[in-house]
């Protein structure tokens, strides 16, 4: 808890995190969301409103950011020189990842139930099936990106690699699995590699509960290949995290 404590007063005095995990996707949001209504009209789903594809998309893209903040928090405690006092403390490497991942678990969280909130609230966005596989579906895609956030920390060894890393991988699969804009309105070429990315796996599951009238039943197929990525990630981790291994900070 005192590790939790500090990250959030840390948040507090720099709350760009999550402003780039709730603001900028509710802006897309806002934009994109009519010209996505006549993208699915085009695949059938005509009177369906085009927040039906932005906020799930925007959600899952944004929150992949939340892998380089889980990164950051370890490595800066690196930076301070801070990481080898709370080793020598005794803390527990359970209790110490545990206090690092807590509170990107909560942004991520609060990201989904803001622009899910928004998206009902003002820009028409119906739940034709499931609220309850929606939730399941956002819990296993936050719990997929906090795990690839402590791979990505133990795999990197430096602050750089885990910026460039895990931003460009944020985009460059959010777009691959249809974070932007359906996986069918993009080039033909990308369609069969499409599944490679968690982002499609997501979409998969969001839109079978939103536009298909979908249940729990229905969204367990792509929330059980969300939970195969999660396992590899963690698989990463266990393989390459070593705590006492020192990291590379900007200085």
């Amino acid at each position: 808890m005192s590790i939790v404590r500090t990250e959030l007063r840390l948040l507090r005095h720099d709350p760009v995190p999550a402003a780039v995990l709730v603001g900028m996707p509710l802006v897309l949001m806002t934009l994109l969301s009519d010209a996505m209504q006549w993208t699915l009209a085009t695949e059938g789903y005509t009177g369906v409103a085009g927040s039906s594809q932005t906020v799930p998309g925007m959600a899952c893209v944004f929150a992949s950011f939340a892998i380089a903040v889980v990164g950051f928090a370890i490595f800066r405690e690196h930076g301070w020189r801070t990481w080898p006092r709370l080793r020598a403390a005794g803390v527990s490497g359970r209790a110490l990842l545990g206090g690092k991942l807590a509170v990107p678990a909560g942004l991520v969280a609060a990201q989904h139930a803001v622009l899910f909130g928004f998206g009902v609230a003002f820009l028409d966005l119906r739940v034709s099936g499931s609220w309850i596989a929606v939730v399941l579906i956002a819990a296993a895609f936050a719990g997929l990106v906090l795990t690839a956030g402590l791979a990505a920390a133990a795999a990197l060894s430096t602050i750089q690699q885990v910026n460039a890393v895990t931003n460009l991988g944020a985009m460059a699969l959010g777009g691959l699995g249809g974070g932007f804009v359906p996986v069918e309105s993009l080039p033909d070429w990308i369609e069969p590699i499409a599944p490679i990315s968690p982002v499609y796996w997501a979409m998969e599951g969001y839109r079978s509960a939103i536009l298909d009238g979908g249940g729990v039943t229905d969204v367990l197929g792509p929330i059980a290949v969300l939970l195969a990525f999660t396992l590899a990630f963690a698989g990463i981790g266990l393989w390459r995290l070593r705590l006492d291994e020192p990291k590379r900070t900007w200085g």
